[in-house]
């Protein structure tokens, strides 16, 4: 797997248009003081955070070439990148996902601008050891002043890295998604019940659950991004694939042509697809937020009237 991640990435780097990117750096400075940097999506993953930026920043927003998490510039690309970032002299440079390349451009930028991280994850990842790592560098990084204030999309993690670490934080909320009018819808059999499962195949978004659940409803047809992922069920025949990074507009197209959608991750910062899906009127079950803090603090108050 790594030598198939070495590979792809010295391949693809001599292949960026690292001349663009720089015109596109340029072109934000024309109209902004903020730059905005996003990671750029690769089957799937990534995609929701790149959608999310380019809503929330259309004018400032600027895609950086990487395969999953790995950045896709060598290191001369690299430097002359940053280079022009700092020789632009923005007053904010919001940094919205983060892969751990990030860190050594806020190395870079920090002395001279004001830095921001927009952070779209939830607690649920810091399960993962990387993550944890990951987190525990913020936190070096704000206590630093590398970082200047931390956003946060899911509700509640701007209250929490604020209490534990008296970081400057603000909850981030995303817009309301844009359908495009006279969407396409799939031709679909209708004599099925058509259910769309969605998402990267990664353990917090949860789909082999959801996949194998809705095959146990008679008479379903249930549609992904990537069937190959499924082959072990050996349910061929009612398993639909479309294929990963579709364009925004397809895919609409596709989740707006299901019966019901399933977006039972494990735990979400927001969900976009879910609320793509109810504005154009299809059903999305999707998961139940959990607010611990209330809980465990209800919890100690009846504790205490025992007593």
């Amino acid at each position: 797997m790594w030598n198939r991640i070495k590979n792809r990435l010295s391949a693809n780097k001599s292949a960026v248009n690292v001349k663009e990117l720089i015109d596109n750096i340029e072109n934000v400075r024309k109209r902004s003081t903020i730059l905005v940097l996003y990671g750029s999506p690769t089957n799937g993953s990534w995609l929701g955070i790149a959608n999310a930026t380019l809503g929330l920043f259309p004018n400032e927003a600027v895609e950086i070439p990487q395969w999953y998490s790995h950045l896709e510039l060598n290191s001369k690309q690299e430097k002359e990148v940053l280079n022009l970032i700092a020789k632009l002299k923005f007053e904010k440079i919001i940094v919205s996902g983060f892969a751990s390349f990030f860190f050594k451009w806020i190395d870079y930028v920090h002395a001279s601008t004001q830095v921001t991280i927009l952070f779209h994850g939830t607690i649920s990842e810091f399960h993962d050891e990387n993550r944890r790592e990951f987190i525990a560098q913020l936190i070096t990084y704000g206590r630093q002043n590398k970082i200047n204030s931390f956003g946060f999309v899911k509700v509640g993690l701007a209250e929490i890295f604020n209490t534990l670490y008296g970081f400057k934080t603000y909850h981030q909320a995303l817009n309301a998604p844009s359908i495009p009018e006279n969407l396409d819808k799939l031709d679909l059999d209708k004599t099925k019940i058509h259910i769309g499962v969605f998402g990267a195949d990664t353990f917090n978004k949860n789909l082999h659950n959801q996949v194998i659940h809705a095959l146990l409803l008679e008479n379903t047809v249930i549609h992904v991004l990537d069937k190959s992922i499924f082959s072990y069920l050996m349910l061929d025949n009612r398993i639909v694939e479309h294929g990963q990074n579709l364009p925004k507009e397809k895919f609409l197209s596709i989740l707006g042509s299901m019966d019901l959608n399933l977006y039972l991750s494990y735990s979400e910062s927001w969900g976009l697809v879910a609320y793509e899906s109810e504005a154009m009127g299809v059903p999305c079950i999707k998961p139940f937020d959990v607010n611990y803090l209330a809980l465990i603090t209800d919890a100690l108050a009846q504790i205490k009237k025992k007593e």
